[in-house]
């Protein structure tokens, strides 16, 4: 007998506001819009059948083209973990351009900016290609107060705070 299951992993809180456009590929200022976390999420354990119950994030950025038009694109969801090896150490190490620090709140980063390249990857059925979050890294000094007015979602020069770091 077949079974029919929702997909565990494939979910994406933010599928609603990143919508079904493809996101232009290339290295863009953005802001992180959102960031959302999900408390007790089962799924299947790496190489395993088993199932297993975590605590998983997800971060929203939003940018603008060269035409000016607003995107949106959501990182994988990624469990919470403080491992230096976690998908997350090594997200937040891309985003801040060094370690995170333990005990720091990382939902702080909301509304902050960074430098994001959005790649286009085959799907693995073979129909089409998808936008995927390829590279971040911190915007460099000075150059965010120049191009702060250029990305929605992004607070004031006057309202800016480090956001921990």
């Amino acid at each position: 007998m077949a079974i029919f299951e929702q997909p565990m992993n494939n979910y994406d809180p933010f599928a609603d506001r990143v919508g079904q456009t493809l996101a232009p590929a290339g290295t863009f200022m953005a802001s992180i819009e959102d960031i959302v976390d999900e408390l007790r999420v089962q799924r299947k354990k790496y190489q395993s059948e088993e199932l297993e119950t975590v605590d998983m994030t997800c971060f929203l950025f939003c940018y603008k083209n060269s035409d000016g038009e607003i995107h949106r694109i959501s990182s994988p969801r990624m469990k919470i973990s403080g491992y230096e090896k976690s998908n997350l150490f090594g997200f937040l190490k891309s985003l801040l351009g060094r370690n995170p620090t333990y005990g720091w709140d990382y939902c702080t980063l909301k509304g902050s900016m960074c430098l994001l390249t959005v790649e286009h990857a085959p799907r693995r059925d073979g129909k089409g290609v998808f936008a995927k979050i390829s590279e971040l890294s911190p915007v460099p000094i000075g150059m965010a107060e120049i191009t702060r007015q250029d990305v929605p979602g992004t607070p004031s020069v006057d309202g800016d705070e480090d956001f921990g770091l």
